[in-house]
């Protein structure tokens, strides 16, 4: 299987890396930037589950690419426009596309552009970020993908050679029959998750350890599960206890990277998490306030850091 990465960045570089180690094709598509960056020093990744580098394949144009069967967009979600022309480029060579993005609104995007049966569902949950020097820095034991077809598109063969590269190269995963369903528990987590850690501009610790703000994410987790409630996705019963179950059960020290974003004064995907929920919300009449007020207190740094 002939993988395409586009962007090498916090998770695309340490999932494509972590493929790439294990003796697979892997090629990054990427900015001139982190081209020149990669060519000069190699994909260095310092994780807990053990530091490695390597010199990546890249490429810089999607025409410098031959026979693509599977592309992994590991991009932020406002670079997505920018990025489809070549998408579009990639599938047409015969690549089927796997987002592995926050949210869950990017998937009709998808769907819409490049048809049902070239799309795959998925996500991913992992702390990594991007240090001064360009180097990956993943700092929890998260390193989980979860993939699917989104309709019977009849690429079964390429979903379980792909769940095999996973398991050779080291990379926990599940191939899911519901993906959709999957997308939106990981949607929930990350909208209450994000939020909060970045409004607080704290770790999560911070909000388990004081029960007011303990009772704000309760509230929180209750209005996102209702707004996939209403969309009819189907979810478990206890998804709300869930949830919180997970949420408190990781370090004191996690964070999300909409947090990580702002303290680098870069924009935040607002309108993919919060702001999606919300125009839900406002779509099936739905009472959010927490959601509102979060929304409302990162809007000012939607598109980066404030310049006096």
């Amino acid at each position: 299987m002939n993988i395409i990465v586009v962007g090498a960045g916090a998770v695309g570089g340490y999932f494509g890396g972590k493929i790439a180690k294990h003796g697979f094709p892997v090629t990054f598509l990427v900015r001139q930037k982190r081209y020149e960056e990669l060519q000069e020093k190699g994909l260095i990744i310092k994780s807990v589950h053990g530091d490695f580098s390597l010199k990546p394949t890249l490429a810089l144009d999607v025409n410098e690419i031959e026979n693509p069967d599977l592309v992994i967009v590991a991009i932020k979600n406002y670079h997505l426009d920018e990025a489809f022309p070549q998408l579009k480029a990639l599938v047409d060579k015969g690549a089927k596309i796997l987002p592995l993005l926050n949210g869950i609104k990017h998937l009709e995007k998808f769907i819409d552009e490049f048809g049902e049966k070239n799309v795959i569902g998925g996500l991913c949950s992992i702390e990594t970020t991007l240090n001064s020097h360009g180097e990956i820095v993943q700092t929890s034991r998260l390193q989980d993908i979860v993939f699917g077809p989104i309709a019977s598109i009849g690429e079964e063969a390429l979903l379980f050679e792909f769940k095999q590269i996973l398991e050779s190269s080291s990379i926990p995963h599940t191939l899911s029959d519901y993906i959709i369903g999957e997308m939106w528990k990981k949607f929930i987590f990350i909208t209450t998750l994000s939020g909060i850690t970045a409004t607080l501009r704290q770790p999560i610790g911070v909000a388990l350890a004081d029960q007011v703000t303990l009772d704000f994410v309760k509230s929180l987790i209750s209005e996102v599960c209702q707004i996939a409630k209403v969309k009819g996705i189907r979810l478990p019963e206890n998804i709300e206890e869930l949830t919180l179950t997970r949420i408190k059960s990781l370090s004191p020290k996690m964070t999300a990277s909409m947090h990580r974003d702002l303290e680098k004064g870069l924009p935040l995907e607002l309108d993919d998490l919060q702001g999606y929920a919300l125009t839900v919300a406002k779509e099936y009449q739905l009472e959010t306030p927490c959601l509102q007020s979060v929304y409302a207190l990162l809007h000012p740094y939607k598109n980066g850091r404030i310049t006096q």
